[in-house]
C-alpha cells in the first residue's frame, strides 16, 4: 500500500496482522534481532505520542486498527464498532473529545469527535486559540463509507501523536457518519456500482428516505437541523465532505471541487486554490491519480468537457459558501478498488489539513473578509439568488482517462460508452468551473413575514438566523412578490411538490399582523436568509412548496355573476379588450373554461387579492421608530 508502513510493537504481532493491513515491515530482520532490547522502550514510546514531526511515528497497537484495515477492507464498521473505536481512542489520547450532537428520525444517536491541542472542546473555548476549525462529514449519504474508513484511521494517526502538524495547527470537528440511519441499513446489494467494500454498506437515504444532501437549506430531517446547529455553534472555517461518485470509468481515485462564484466569496475561493491543488499534487505523490470533479456534458462523448455544475444551497458545497464558510467536495471513483479509495482520501484528508494548519491565519482573514462583506452590502445592490453553469468560460484539463467505444445497450437499446482500462490515455478536453447569475434582486435591508407561518421561523431557528417579533400590528408600505403561471412538479422530490412560477415585484401599502417575523440582514448570514426567503431561489421555501397554499383561490363565481361583469369590462374598459382578444389568439385558451372565467374573475371586485401574494415582504428601511419588536430568534454566537 502507500501509507507509512508502521513500526510494530512486537515482530509477532506484526507478522499476525500483515495478512489484513497489507503492510510491510521497513526491516523484519534488523526489528527480530533488536526486540528484545526495544520493547520497554517501545512501549514508552507509544505512551507518549510525539509532537516533533520528523521524529520515528508511534507504532500502532493491535487494537488501534480499523475494522477495514483488518479485513483488507472487506468490511466497514457499523456504528457501534465505531463508536467502540473513537472511545480507546480517546483513552488513548486527551486530545480527543467524543461527544453526541443530534439523534436521527430512527432514534440513533449522531457522533461528533472534537480534536483540541489544548484539550478544550466548546466553541467558546477553541476559538481562543487563534487556529481555524475544520469540520469534517463523512457518509452524508450512507453507503459512501471511504472517508468514514479514512476519518477512523486519521484519527488514530492524530491520537497516538504521529500527526502533530494538524494537531498543532487546527481544531479538528469530524463526524464519522452523518447519515446514520443509512449507514446502518446494509447490504450487498447497496450501491450497485460501487466496488466495495464487498461485504456490504449502507444505503443512500436516511429511515424517512430523504437525501440528506438535497436537505440542507430547506432542513426538514432531524439529522440537517442537528448539523446546522453543529455549524452555527462551532462556526467551523472549513468544512470538507467525503463522498463517492458513480459514473463514468476514468484513471482518478479522487476528485475533488471547491466551487466558484456568486456561492463562494473572492477572499474564500483564492484560498482554495492555494491549498487544494497542493493537497491534490500530494495524493499523486503517494501513487493516486487525482482530477476536479468529473461530470461529463454529454455522456456518450467526454470529448464535449466537464461541467461540475451550479450547486445549489441544497447542496453543501452550495449551502456552506453562503455561510462565509470555504467548503471542498471530495468524491472518490466508486469503480476503483475500496483499499484505494480510502488510502487516496487518507492522503488527502492529511495534506488539506496540513495545507490549513500552514495557512490557518489566512483562512481566518479570508473568512472575516467574506463576513464582512455579508454584513456590509449596501441595501439595493445586487443579490445573485439563482445561477448557472458558464459555458462560455472554458479551462482546458488533461483528463487522464481509458479508451472507449460506443455499444449498444441491450436493456436501452440505445449507445453507451463503454471503457477499455487496458488502453490509458490522456484526453484534452475542456472544463467550465465557472458560473453565471440568471437572476438578482436589490438587497432589502430586512425581510417581514406576515404571522402565521411557524415554518418559516423554524427555518430561521434552525439556521441560526436573527429575528424578531412585531408586538403590535400595523400598516408599511412593503416590497412585495406575486406568482403567476404557477406549476408543481408533477412527481415528488424529497417528500415535497416543487413549484415554479413567475415572480413579480411591487410595491404595496399592507397591514402586518402582530407576531410578524422582522429579519434584517445586518448579519453574515444575510445570504442564508435571502437563499432561503426570495422566492426565485432555487431552493427557497417557495419553490419547495411552502408557501403553496396562497397559490389556491378558495372562492368560485358563478357565470350569471361574471357573465354581466365580463360584458361591461369588455364595453368600458379598452384595455381589458384588448387583452382578451389577445388571449383569444391562443387555441389552448380559447378551449379552457376555467381560464376564460379566470381572466374576468381577476378583474372583478370579488377576487381574493391574495391568491398569489408570497408572504415575504421586503423592507428598504429599517422599522419605523416607536415599533416594538421582542427578540425570540437570538443573536447567532459571536465570531471567533
Amino acid at each position: 500500500g502507500t501509507q507509512r508502513v508502521p513500526r510494530p510493537i512486537a515482530f509477532t504481532a506484526l507478522i499476525f496482522l500483515m495478512p489484513f493491513t497489507n503492510r510491510t515491515p521497513r526491516s523484519a530482520v534488523v526489528l527480530s534481532a533488536l526486540l528484545g532490547a526495544t520493547i520497554g522502550l517501545i512501549g514508552l514510546i507509544a505512551a507518549a505520542p510525539r509532537a516533533d514531526a520528523q521524529a520515528a511515528e508511534t507504532p500502532i497497537p493491535p487494537d488501534h486498527y480499523t475494522k477495514a484495515e483488518l479485513t483488507s477492507f472487506r468490511f466497514t464498521p457499523s456504528l457501534d464498532e465505531i463508536t467502540v473505536f473513537l472511545l480507546r481512542l480517546t483513552t488513548t489520547s486527551p486530545f480527543l473529545h467524543v461527544e453526541t450532537f443530534g439523534t436521527t428520525y430512527l432514534g440513533r444517536r449522531m457522533p461528533v469527535v472534537i480534536v483540541s491541542k489544548e484539550k478544550v472542546f466548546t466553541p467558546e473555548d477553541a476559538w481562543k486559540s487563534g487556529r481555524p476549525i475544520v469540520l469534517i462529514l463523512n457518509s452524508i449519504h450512507g453507503g459512501e463509507v471511504d472517508g468514514t474508513d479514512a476519518s477512523l484511521i486519521l484519527l488514530r494517526d492524530i491520537a497516538l501523536g504521529n500527526r502533530p502538524e494538524i494537531l498543532n495547527g487546527v481544531t479538528l470537528l469530524v463526524v464519522p457518519v452523518y447519515n446514520v440511519d443509512g449507514h446502518e441499513r446494509v447490504s450487498k446489494f447497496n450501491r450497485p456500482n460501487q466496488n466495495g467494500p464487498s461485504e456490504g454498506m449502507g444505503f443512500r437515504t436516511n429511515g424517512r428516505g430523504h437525501d440528506l444532501n438535497r436537505d440542507w437549506l430547506k432542513a426538514d430531517a432531524p439529522e440537517t437541523r442537528a448539523l446546522l446547529a453543529l455549524a452555527a455553534a462551532w462556526k467551523p472555517d472549513l468544512v470538507i465532505d467525503d463522498h463517492v461518485t458513480d459514473g463514468a470509468d476514468f484513471q482518478p481515485t479522487l476528485t475533488t471541487f471547491e466551487g466558484s462564484p456568486p456561492t463562494t466569496p473572492a477572499s474564500i475561493g483564492a484560498w482554495l486554490k492555494s491549498v487544494v491543488p497542493a493537497a491534490r499534487r500530494q495524493v499523486e505523490e503517494a501513487g493516486y491519480k487525482t482530477a476536479p470533479y468529473i461530470d461529463f456534458i454529454d455522456s456518450l462523448d467526454p470529448r464535449q468537457g466537464v461541467d461540475p455544475g451550479a450547486s445549489e444551497p441544497r447542496y453543501s458545497t452550495g449551502y456552506f459558501p453562503l455561510r462565509n464558510i470555504a467548503t471542498v467536495l471530495v468524491e472518490t471513483h466508486a469503480i476503483k478498488p475500496y483499499a484505494d479509495r480510502v488510502k487516496a482520501n487518507l492522503h488527502f484528508l492529511r495534506a488539506l489539513l496540513e495545507g490549513t494548519a500552514s495557512k490557518g491565519k489566512a483562512l481566518i482573514l479570508a473568512r472575516e473578509t467574506a463576513r464582512r462583506e455579508s454584513r456590509g452590502a449596501a441595501v439595493g445592490s445586487a443579490c445573485v439568488v439563482a445561477f448557472e453553469s458558464d459555458r462560455s468560460r472554458p479551462e482546458v484539463f488533461e483528463l487522464p482517462t481509458f479508451a472507449w467505444s460506443e455499444e449498444i445497450s441491450p436493456v436501452t437499446g440505445k449507445p453507451v460508452l463503454r471503457y477499455d482500462t487496458s488502453r490509458p490515455m490522456t484526453l484534452p478536453i475542456p472544463l467550465f468551473p465557472y458560473t453565471k447569475p440568471t437572476v438578482s434582486v436589490p438587497r432589502p435591508f430586512a425581510y417581514l413575514i406576515p404571522a402565521g407561518w411557524p415554518e418559516v421561523e423554524e427555518r430561521l431557528k434552525a439556521h441560526g438566523i436573527r429575528y424578531e417579533k412585531l408586538i403590535a400590528p400595523t400598516r408599511l408600505e412593503v416590497g412585495t412578490s406575486r406568482a403567476s403561471e404557477a406549476s408543481l412538479a408533477s412527481s415528488p422530490y424529497q417528500g415535497r411538490s416543487r413549484v415554479t412560477a413567475t415572480i413579480s415585484r411591487r410595491r404595496e401599502t399592507r397591514d402586518v399582523p402582530a407576531g410578524s417575523l422582522y429579519v434584517p440582514l445586518d448579519t453574515e448570514l444575510a445570504r442564508i436568509a435571502i437563499a432561503l426567503l426570495e422566492p426565485e431561489s432555487p431552493d427557497s421555501l417557495f419553490a419547495w412548496g411552502t408557501f403553496s397554499s396562497v397559490l389556491e383561490s378558495k372562492e368560485w363565481i358563478d357565470l350569471r355573476i361574471l357573465d354581466p361583469i365580463a360584458a361591461a369590462l369588455l364595453a368600458k374598459d379598452p384595455k381589458v379588450k384588448a387583452a382578451w382578444e389577445d388571449k383569444l389568439k391562443d387555441p389552448k385558451f380559447a378551449a379552457d373554461a376555467r381560464a376564460r372565467v379566470r381572466f374576468f374573475y381577476e378583474r372583478s371586485p370579488f377576487w381574493d387579492e391574495s391568491v398569489g401574494l408570497v408572504p415575504v415582504y421586503r423592507l428598504e428601511s429599517p422599522l419605523p421608530a416607536g415599533l416594538g419588536t421582542t427578540s425570540t430568534g437570538g443573536p447567532t454566537p459571536p465570531a471567533h
